[in-house]
């Protein structure tokens, strides 16, 4: 298997790094502003750290883009650098609610490959390579991940962003016949409902999420059979050069997506 020895390791600081954010959840420590709406918490800062140099000691050949370094540009320069978000959904965390997760990703020539999206609270380990297939791990069992078969987009259940609201979303999700909609936190979490079949389609039509954000969810529902775009269709970049996803998200089973596409993509320039 590609990327097994990588999986392993990131399989295993995921669950390291859980372990550590629910050590501080009753203890959070100091909480900054890092502008934009967008806390940081010691927690946090103690993930980051953890994961950084732990990947750095077993990959030291490798780039590494983390939320909670000052230094994102060594990807720059790497054909393969881990992208790491230490706590996607530092808001639900701080507000006391299970909608966080741990992210690692290891993006190969500007692509997704292999990622780990963790959720600590309830034990669940999402993972997948591409080309390989995901899985998860619950209660002592591996299950494989396949998202769901729905094509009838009248059919489909949406999951849009908790604390990102936006009068846009909803008029997509009119303008698409989607009623059934999910509130979640963290990108994470919202692409684990796809995984789980739970949900069709997530839409995040603004550039508030970043690469750290979307790069192990990608991988995952990817392997999963599923497709992560920007909202005009086009593959998120992969690049230090700008970290932020600037024309938005959509993740779908992959069924309808270009219809999706072709709905959202005009409202979006709108």
């Amino acid at each position: 298997m590609a990327y097994e020895r990588e999986l392993d390791i990131a399989r295993q600081l995921a669950r390291e790094a859980g372990a550590l954010l629910l050590q501080y959840r009753d203890n959070v420590g100091a909480v900054i502003d890092k502008g934009g709406n967008s806390p940081q918490s010691e927690a946090d800062r103690a993930s980051n750290r953890l994961l950084v140099e732990a990947l750095h000691s077993h990959f030291p050949e490798d780039g590494i883009l983390a939320e909670e370094s000052p230094d994102t540009m060594r990807a720059h320069t790497h054909r393969r650098v881990w992208v790491i978000d230490p706590l996607d959904g530092t808001r639900e965390y701080l507000e006391g609610i299970d909608q966080f997760v741990v992210q690692i990703g290891l993006v190969v020539d500007g692509r997704p490959q292999m990622g780990v999206v963790y959720q600590p609270s309830s034990d669940r380990l999402y993972y997948g390579i591409v080309g390989e297939g995901a899985w998860l791990e619950h209660e002592g069992a591996t299950t494989p991940l396949r998202v769901s078969e729905r094509s009838d987009l009248a059919t489909f259940r949406a999951v849009v962003s908790r604390s990102h609201g936006e009068g846009i979303t909803d008029e997509m999700l009119k303008r698409l016949g989607i009623t059934d909609v999910a509130r979640i936190g963290s990108v994470g979490m919202k692409v684990a409902a796809l995984l789980e079949q739970r949900a069709e389609v997530y839409i995040h039509p603004s550039p508030h999420t970043k690469l750290w954000d979307t790069a192990a969810p990608e991988a995952v529902l990817t392997a999963a059979g599923g497709v992560m775009t920007d909202c005009h269709g086009r593959p998120l970049v992969y690049s230090a050069d700008v970290v932020k996803n600037r024309y938005g998200v959509v993740a779908s089973n992959g069924r309808a997506h270009r219809k999706i596409i072709s709905i959202v993509s005009p409202l979006y320039r709108e």
